[in-house]
């Protein structure tokens, strides 16, 4: 009988030892498959670290971008008000310059007709020169005044034409932002 409990504590051991052995493994296994979990949590936490990173930085630049628009907005409102301005402008000053041509036709005509009626009169001619010579002064100023005109739109065509390179080349450089954006 001895013998047989022996035996069956022999038994009984090597069948604790097999379930230690089973559980051992087992315990393996789950603390192995534990660290795969918690490399994948951390990866996945760096990713999402990284993600808010990025996040801010696109912000900031959508909101860099968004001020820079509207810059380039309120400067293409000022230039197309100044060149409104500049067009309103020339066109006005062309319409002066029309009014004295026409006026220096008329005292070209009169100072004709005068010429031809007065005919070889001295004192006629005196005083007609006298009105010539008034009227030469006054063509002489309209010529100035029109020669100062042509002057100042050709400035403010210049004005024109250097606001719009400037805003081409505004324009130019917010497209390209755009584009590597």
């Amino acid at each position: 009988m001895k013998r047989l409990l022996n035996t069956l504590l022999v038994l009984i051991s090597l069948g604790l030892c097999a379930v230690s052995f089973v559980q051992w493994q087992r315990e393996a296994r789950l603390r192995g498959h534990i660290a795969d979990l918690v490399k994948r949590l951390e990866a996945e936490n760096a990713l999402r670290i990284e993600a808010e990173r990025k996040v801010r930085e696109y912000e900031k630049e959508i909101a860099r971008l968004t001020e820079l628009r509207a810059e380039v907005e309120a400067k293409l409102v000022e230039v197309t008000r100044e060149y409104n301005d500049l067009s309103a402008d020339s066109t006005a000053r062309g319409i002066t310059i029309a009014i004295y041509m026409r006026e220096l036709l008329q005292v070209r005509a009169g100072f004709e007709a005068a010429q031809l009626a007065l005919g070889q009169g001295g004192d006629a001619i005196k005083e007609r020169n006298a009105a010539v010579t008034a009227q030469n002064s006054a063509i002489e100023k309209q010529n100035a005044m029109l020669k100062q005109l042509a002057a100042e739109r050709d400035a403010a065509i210049e004005k024109l034409n250097a606001r719009t390179r400037e805003f081409n080349e505004l324009v130019e450089k917010y497209n390209k932002l755009a584009k590597e954006r």
